[in-house]
């Protein structure tokens, strides 16, 4: 094949993301030292926009047809499977120890008015007044975990099951756009994708790009804490079979400012659930806070915000993270976790217990400041 030249992903394709001001979306141009890459535009629902799918092939030098093709996807690039109906959602059995979902407050029930959203091995109940998650539940299998690409430019969709009955309740690209705050996943892009195929793993990513599990949030908090908490968990924690449960969260209260029309979340919260031990394995927890409320503060300029640093803790960093116990997460939240925040079950609760320190002082306090997420107590 000399007249040919090998179109390699990794080396000739180089892919320049550039925002279009005209146009809601994001383009990706692609070519090749040698020549041109051919490009295919597919169209998907959600988020207004052309996407990319790129063949990567055999091209002769005088711009023929390929002769022979393979598709290069990134996942966060899968079109959406509209078919809701073959989503089972969070699995409440899935550690061999029952982990039900979180339960509402009575004051809770009352604004639930929507049902809980079935996806790939996670499961979302919206929030109708604040247009955000009450609560996510994912299953996480570490030990099958599927990466099958590189991850590329978001793309981020709507919920439109039920002729659109969840639309009016998701924030979109309408407040993110100029707005300074990212789009966060509250489930992890890659906690969902896995499965016994690839077809299963993409569908979970491609799920965790609806907005309905999207969530307003600082930069910083978004890359640099709330991603690694998990990886935390599973590489520390002895998790068997590397499975865990994690629920996700905004902490809402009636001090977060209004943006853009929306009420800012000023923290957000994670609950993690596994089991260590054979034989008769025994479940685990363990629960954590990371705030942003300075950071929003000096974002959008809000006089008067109460900083939760006064609550949680002395420590005025723009970003900061907390470990706390089960039961006092429940009560900020106003959700319950059951089993989770049994003493014998919070990894952060039996320490403060069994705490050596004189009763006038607390050797371990109700909120432990974090400097980052491996300062985790798993064990």
């Amino acid at each position: 094949m000399t007249n040919e030249n090998r179109v390699d992903k990794t080396v000739l394709i180089e892919a320049a993301v550039r925002q279009n001001s005209g146009f809601n979306g994001v383009w990706l141009a692609a070519s090749s030292s040698a020549q041109p890459v051919k490009t295919l535009w597919h169209s998907v629902t959600g988020f207004g926009c052309p996407v990319p799918t790129f063949e990567e092939g055999w091209l002769n030098n005088s711009g023929g047809a390929p002769m022979a093709t393979k598709k290069i996807v990134p996942l966060s690039w899968v079109a959406l499977d509209p078919d809701y109906a073959n989503r089972a959602g969070y699995d409440p059995d899935f550690l061999g120890i029952k982990v039900p979902v979180p339960k509402l407050s009575k004051e809770l029930k009352r604004k639930a008015t929507l049902g809980v959203l079935a996806y790939e091995h996670f499961s979302v109940l919206l929030n109708p007044d604040r247009r955000l998650a009450f609560w996510t539940a994912v299953n996480i299998d570490g030990a099958n975990e599927k990466r099958l690409a590189n991850r590329a430019a978001d793309a981020w969709w709507t919920d439109d099951r039920d002729k659109g009955a969840f639309k009016p309740y998701q924030v979109t690209n309408t407040f993110y756009r100029t707005s300074g705050f990212e789009r966060g996943h509250l489930v992890r892009r890659l906690d969902p994708a896995w499965g016994a195929d690839d077809d299963e793993a993409a569908r979970g990513e491609a799920d965790s790009f609806h907005f309905s599990n999207c969530s307003p949030q600082i930069p910083a908090l978004n890359k640099q804490w709330w991603g690694k908490i998990e990886k935390h968990v599973l590489d520390t924690a002895n998790a068997n079979d590397q499975q865990i449960c994690v629920f996700s969260g905004c902490l809402f209260t009636d001090a977060d400012p209004t943006y853009k029309k929306l009420k800012i979340p000023l923290a957000f919260w994670k609950v993690v659930a596994w089991t260590v031990g054979t034989g008769n394995p025994k479940l685990k927890s363990l629960a954590f806070f990371v705030k942003q409320d300075e950071a929003v503060a000096k974002l959008i300029k809000a006089k008067g915000v109460q900083p939760l640093a006064v609550e949680l803790g002395t420590v005025p960093e723009a970003i900061q993270g907390y470990q706390t116990t089960v039961a006092e997460l429940a009560a900020q939240t106003g959700l319950s976790f059951g089993d989770l925040a049994k003493e014998d079950v919070d990894v952060y609760a039996g320490k403060r217990a069994n705490r050596l320190a004189p009763l006038a002082f607390n050797a371990i306090d109700v909120y432990r400041r974090l400097r980052r997420p491996s300062d985790l107590f798993t064990e």
